[in-house]
């Protein structure tokens, strides 16, 4: 196995870890939020929308659009937190990679807490900072909710929040595995670009019916250290590209020696049957290295066992 090789085996071991801890913030989430629409559901129960006068519902309103407000600086802390925590991890763990697989220490370098910092401060998400994405998403959720209390108030209809909470939901579990995907390859990238063993990137992109085109078409597609395309005329991004985007830049220290990409097939064969089992668990550790099932299919059916940023900073320290 190359240099390369076993870099890239080594970073998407790691990418799906990180996803595990995707998952455990998102269920972590999800329960607060479901908690939202409960309590919310039980304010507006509590009284009589046509009898309330224009005071009451302005107090009404005020108490759930407080709630909100809760909500979403609580969920936008604990996101924060695991950028920052994945960030720190990602950039000590880097320096150790290389040094473990190119069995030399000399010249390579560290990002600096004052850059990691940065990196993991300005964050952003569709062109959104993390501050600005929940900003959007608070004032979406309690405006559909305002509407319908509204229309409650003259018509005597009870609001239906299922809808409105559904899609706030959906909300949540778009931003946190975008935000995760986003500090990672935003400190590969950036501790690539500081050490001269780096010569250049591959893109690698989880490939299955979830693959957006732009992904999909960029898988294993190299560029040159300076970001100019080799055997290719696309321009170099750094991923995410795309919402839920979970997709990675791979560092490469040998532009010149033959290395076709990473499939997750090899990507398993590469990996014991014990090691796949502390991965995924027994039964689909053992599916996966008997090929009844692929990584895709598990990332995709909600396979992943949660993991917390406590295990990932033991299991990569």
């Amino acid at each position: 196995m190359t240099t390369d090789q076993q870099i890239a085996n080594e970073l998407i071991t790691r990418q799906l870890d990180v996803i595990r801890v995707e998952v455990g913030l998102e269920n972590d989430l999800q329960r607060q939020i479901g908690q939202l629409e409960k309590n919310i559901e039980a304010l507006i129960a509590g009284v009589n929308l046509t009898a309330l006068n224009k005071t009451q519902l302005k107090q009404l309103l005020k108490q759930i659009e407080l709630a909100i407000d809760d909500f979403y600086s609580s969920c936008e802390e604990q996101i924060q937190q695991t950028i920052n925590d994945i960030g720190d991890n990602e950039a000590s763990y880097l320096p150790r990679l290389f040094v473990s697989v190119t069995d030399d220490n000399s010249g390579i370098k560290h990002l600096s807490d004052a850059q990691i910092t940065s990196l993991t401060a300005g964050i952003l998400l569709g062109g959104l900072t993390l501050k600005e994405t929940f900003a959007a998403q608070k004032a979406q959720l309690f405006s559909a909710i305002k509407r319908q209390i509204r229309t409650g108030a003259v018509d005597g209809l009870i609001p239906d929040l299922a809808g409105v909470f559904k899609k706030a939901n959906n909300w949540i579990k778009a931003t946190v595995p975008t935000a995760a995907g986003a500090i990672r390859n935003q400190i590969i990238y950036a501790f690539g670009r500081m050490n001269s063993k780096v010569k250049g990137w591959q893109h690698y992109s989880i490939i299955d019916e979830r693959t957006s085109a732009i992904c999909f078409s960029r898988n294993h597609l190299i560029w040159d250290k300076d970001k100019q395309p080799i055997g290719h005329d696309q321009i170099f991004q750094l991923p995410p590209l795309h919402c839920r985007c979970r997709s990675i830049v791979l560092p490469l220290t040998d532009l010149q020696a033959e290395f076709d990409g990473k499939t997750s097939e090899k990507w398993i064969n590469s990996r014991s049957l014990t090691q796949l089992q502390e991965q995924f668990g027994k039964g689909i550790g053992k599916m996966l290295k008997t090929g009844k099932v692929n990584v895709s299919d598990i990332v995709k059916n909600g396979g992943l066992q949660p993991m917390t940023l406590n295990e990932l900073r033991e299991k990569y320290q």
